[in-house]
């Protein structure tokens, strides 16, 4: 067997509703069976929020368009275009949309509260 990337288009992907949000999942572990993070695009429209959160393992975004605003730890982060995040392992955090439309790619571990909905999380 000869390896090769996998080229996934973000247009051809049909979205899921997250919550308040609009997700694109381009590549899940859930869904092929294997140990690879989760990569993701997600919109949200001005007011969307989700609930409070923790991952087990980290979790990076990068903001493409808008604003939302990050609260963790007890402190506020806003999230621009161009911004770059990373949360460690643990870490229970929100995100509110400020903007008429946020856009952020997210790669992060499947197996998280956020994807598994109120069931709650699983241990890693």
């Amino acid at each position: 067997m000869s390896l090769k990337p996998e080229i996934m288009e973000v247009a051809s992907v049909e979205p899921v509703q997250l919550y308040d949000f609009s997700q694109k999942v381009l590549f899940s572990p859930a869904a092929r069976g294997e140990g690879f993070i989760k990569l993701t695009v997600t919109t949200g429209r001005k007011g969307a929020k989700s609930r409070a959160h923790s991952h087990p393992r980290d979790e990076v975004t990068l903001t493409l368009k808008g604003e939302a605003v990050l609260r963790a730890g007890g402190e506020e982060y806003h999230m621009t275009e161009g911004t770059a995040v990373r949360l460690p392992p643990g870490l229970d955090h929100t995100v509110e949309v400020l903007s008429d439309e946020w856009v952020v790619v997210a790669a992060y571990c499947d197996e998280c509260s956020l994807c598994r909905g109120p069931e709650g999380l699983l241990t890693p």
